[in-house]
């Protein structure tokens, strides 16, 4: 078994200091305290952790190192331990009045818990909510929580202005409701209610299997749930044709209108309709000069030729359609009656953004073309909870479902709706290249790779990175890419001889490249893959089956011949389900560097640039913009999509990989599926929870401790126990002469000794008639408990105990009634309580004088004269006393 944990040093004692990744190596079912020292070595070296004790944490959570296993929770892979003081808790969040959800953005994906007050918004790193956009003031406005619960958001006087669902927001405070989308700068921000769950449904169960994994059970079925829930095809947005000068944006900078939705009632080779998924059109978050005059052409040229099942013309698109989709779309969402459109209507747009066909186009059961849902494309914040909680869209994407591969790439707004997906399927693009300065392009591509990993499963996705540019260091390179080693996508699955799918040197990036080729040359265009036409690679990607591999390029791949390599896997890598992310520092598209000119430059940086199906440029002067373009021959075909990116931070990374880290498919019912495996031995003090059998100890368990709890042993994941008054109250134990069955019967007696009083609890030893006669249970008789010895050899006591325990369950039975001990036993606190159960002990005189003189030691006196607390069920009390002693009723 191998697990990787992080282990935190702290500063001089106080808080988290130096960081230290460690792989462990050892056996399932290894102890904690077995790696504990050379855990605390790695960190903090051999000198400091010889001396003292070293003390592990998980979170706030101190751990037993004796209890503890590797491999188990929450030792499992990915697990962040704090050395000698506890770490950062992320469990909170149960009394969080609110959520805040920044669901788009050049700084998207955070998850804010508002726990009431003045909540402050802005660029500064001294705001409770600091955003990196540069259109972000640094003091930009204040969400409160009030004492009732309400939130009201008020603007600070910021640069950009605040709006809340499009209206603006001055300096008196406005509500901000549960789902409302507040807009500062180029971000978005949502916010849930404490009534919302933090995942908005109830989280998938996971399965630990010992080895550092937890197994997580998907559904039988990943494609489409229900008409509508999921689309069948969709259009291609074109660029109308006028003057973008004529439009602006909400901010006075100039935008670009894409409405103009041409029909495609055809699906592509992948059941998708269009060129490669640029679903999202419509007036965008530019600024001026982001949409240049380049000279290319708008309109068709935006819709990419591809193969298709059936071959026929684009049907004319009725006009209104997409808005009147929008509108319908709306007019649900705010409880009005949709409109029936008219089966001559053409396509609609869907909440989304996306074209969908409308009611003229059915789908093969003629039933009409379904609507996607607004969250088909997650955005940044739903994906970080689905992957912590996990959430049930984790890995909810097959082979075969309509939108894999699908990635979100930013947002746009249009007249209907804000915070319109942009998306690209790179089924459809072939390989997807990214463009821009190089810290803005790197959270844009953390964000791509987080979704395809978040979506869908190890066994459908492996990722593969390259980043051997010696532009860069290799620090820089780790510290950039350094997450991506915790998802389990990146472990070798098809026989690779890595331990990771991750090239940071030419050599690693030769063999990457390498096991890629051969499983091309083994695919349906043969070894002369590397000349075959775009025809016949949309052919054979077209039939592809089986698990897709995406291949992040980040830079210079390396020499000569692995910039010709990878080239060609851009081209033709679709056809063996190989999508390449190819990434080129390049300057932001402005009017220094248009459009044209940036998409050359990206294509000097990186020669497997010009090969991608399509290419996202960052735009504007921050580099916070995004345009999506479509390319046909190498070079630019339209004016593309405008919108907002969506990017994420190197910390929101590492806590996605972290948190995927641990989880794999469920294979507990493949042969041979391993358990977990036991504790080697078991120490009853330890599994009580004592250190030392003292009077302190004891006394401080009893006040704590259920009295009908019985130890028995050791588990996989802690104390196995049984409550004998819930469970019971019968336990039956089995087993061959010599297995243990006496000693298993001393701990279950010193358990319970351990966990009730004496006055509480009374326990009546019985031994067999075996050759040690009597001689089994003998030294449970040291336990004040104990009050009295039976062995089975004696008819004449044992007659009498049988006669007594007759009488005894009798007279019980007739006092409980139709109750439940049980019941009786848990509300003995209270006074009517306590006066009933000192009811149950007292009896008749005439009715003691039928219990024989051996037996009377069943009820049990304290010296004040009046009956302890009723026994439990499960156990005889014996002591000494008379029953006529017993208190008048």
């Amino acid at each position: 078994m191998q697990i990787r944990l992080t282990v935190l040093a702290p500063y001089a004692g106080h808080g988290a200091g130096r960081t230290c990744d460690v792989l462990v190596t050892a056996p399932a079912g290894t102890a904690l305290a077995a790696v504990a020292s050379q855990l605390s070595a790695a960190v903090t070296g051999p000198e400091a952790s010889a001396s003292g004790t070293v003390v592990l944490y998980a979170g706030a959570e101190r751990l037993d190192g004796r209890r503890c296993v590797l491999g188990e929770p929450p030792l499992v892979d990915g697990a962040v331990l704090s050395l000698q003081v506890p770490g950062p808790d992320d469990r909170g969040g149960e009394g969080a009045a609110a959520r805040l959800h920044v669901v788009a953005g050049p700084d998207a994906g955070g998850v804010h818990l508002l726990h009431g007050g003045a909540i402050r918004i802005g660029r500064s790193v001294d705001a409770d909510v600091p955003l990196d956009d540069p259109d972000v003031s640094r003091a930009h406005c204040t969400v409160t929580v009030g004492e009732d619960g309400r939130v009201t958001v008020a603007d600070h006087g910021s640069t950009n202005g605040t709006s809340l669902d499009g209206a603006p927001v001055g300096a008196r405070p406005v509500a901000f409701r549960p789902g409302a989308l507040l807009r500062l700068g180029e971000s978005a921000l949502r916010l849930t209610g404490p009534e919302d769950d933090l995942l908005g449904t109830e989280a998938r169960a996971t399965a630990p299997d010992g080895e550092g994994h937890l197994r997580v059970a998907l559904p039988g079925d990943r494609g489409p749930a229900e008409p509508g829930d999921r689309p069948s095809h969709a259009g291609v947005p074109r660029t109308p044709a006028g003057d973008p000068a004529d439009d602006t944006t909400h901010g006075g900078a100039r935008g670009i209108p894409l409405d103009g939705f041409p029909d495609d009632p055809h699906p592509g080779p992948y059941g998708r309709g269009g060129a490669y998924g640029t679903h999202s059109s419509g007036t965008g978050h530019t600024r001026t000069g982001d949409h240049p005059d380049d000279g290319t052409d708008t309109g068709e040229a935006h819709s990419r030729t591809r193969p298709a099942r059936g071959d026929a013309p684009p049907a004319p698109r009725a006009g209104g359609g997409g808005k009147r989709g929008l509108g319908a779309w709306a007019r649900r969402l705010a409880g009005g009656r949709e409109e029936l459109p008219s089966p001559a209507d053409g396509p609609r747009t869907a909440p989304d953004g996306r074209t969908v066909a409308g009611t003229g186009s059915v789908a093969p059961d003629g039933s009409p073309a379904p609507v996607p849902r607004a969250d088909t494309w997650p955005d940044p914040a739903t994906v970080l909870l689905t992957a912590l909680g996990p959430g049930p869209r984790l890995w909810e994407r097959g082979q075969d479902h309509p939108e894999a591969l699908v990635v979100r790439l930013g947002t746009t707004d249009r007249a209907d709706l804000s915070g319109v997906p942009v998306t690209v399927g790179l089924r459809e693009a072939g390989s997807l290249g990214l463009a821009g300065p190089a810290d803005r392009l790197a959270g844009l591509a953390r964000s791509v790779v987080a979704q395809l990993a978040a979506l869908h499963s190890p066994s459908d996705l492996e990722i593969v990175l390259i980043s051997a540019d010696r532009n860069r260091s290799l620090d820089e390179r780790r510290r950039s890419w350094g997450w991506l080693g915790w998802l389990p996508h990146v472990r070798p699955a098809h026989g690779q001889d890595c331990r990771l799918l991750l090239a940071y040197d030419r050599e690693q990036a030769q063999a990457r490249t390498a096991e890629l080729t051969r499983r091309l040359d083994d695919g349906p265009l043969g070894p002369g893959w590397p000349s075959a036409d775009r025809a016949a690679v949309a052919e054979a990607a077209a039939g592809y089956e089986g698990p897709a591999t995406v291949v992040v390029v980040d830079g210079d791949p390396g020499s000569a011949a692995l910039r010709e390599t990878v080239a060609r896997l851009a081209g033709a890598g679709a056809a063996a389900g190989i999508h390449l992310l190819c990434l080129a520092e390049a300057p932001s598209a402005s009017p220094v560097s248009p459009v044209a000119a940036t998409y050359e430059t990206a294509c000097a940086a990186s020669l497997a640039f010009r090969e991608c199906g399509a290419a996202a440029l960052l735009s504007g002067d921050v580099a916070t913009a995004l345009r999506l373009l479509r390319t046909a021959g190498g070079r630019v075909a339209g004016h593309g999509t405008v919108g907002v990116v969506d990017a994420v931070s190197v910390a929101w990374a590492e806590r996605f990989g972290r948190a995927l880290a641990p989880l794999r498919t469920d294979t507990t019912a493949a042969p041979g599926a391993r358990a977990s495996a036991l504790p080697p031995s078991s120490r009853l003090l330890d599994e009580l929870g004592l250190a030392r059998a003292t009077p302190a100890s004891l006394m401080a368990r009893w006040a704590s401790a259920g009295d009908g709890t019985a130890v028995l042993g050791a588990g996989p994941r802690g104390p196995l126990a049984v409550d004998l008054t819930r469970e019971g109250p019968h336990l039956l134990i089995e087993g061959p002469a010599g297995s243990g069955r006496t000693e298993l019967l001393r701990s279950i007696a010193a358990s319970l000794a351990a966990g009730g009083r004496p006055d509480r609890l009374g326990l009546l030893l019985v031994d067999g008639a075996g050759g040690e006669r009597g001689e089994g249970l003998a030294a449970c008789t040291e336990l004040p408990h104990v009050t009295e010895h039976l062995v089975a050899s004696d008819p004449v006591r044992m007659r009498e105990f049988a006669q007594a325990l007759g009488a005894e369950l009798k007279r019980r039975a007739e006092l409980l009634g139709d109750g439940h001990f049980a019941d009786r036993r848990g509300g003995r606190t209270a006074p009517a309580a306590t006066a009933t159960e000192r009811l149950i002990g007292q009896r008749a005189p005439s009715a003691a004088e039928s219990v024989p003189q051996g037996a009377r030691a069943t009820v049990r006196l304290q010296d004040s004269g009046e009956l302890a607390d009723r026994p439990s069920s499960r156990t005889l009390r014996t002591g000494d006393g008379t029953i006529g002693a017993l208190p008048p009723p």
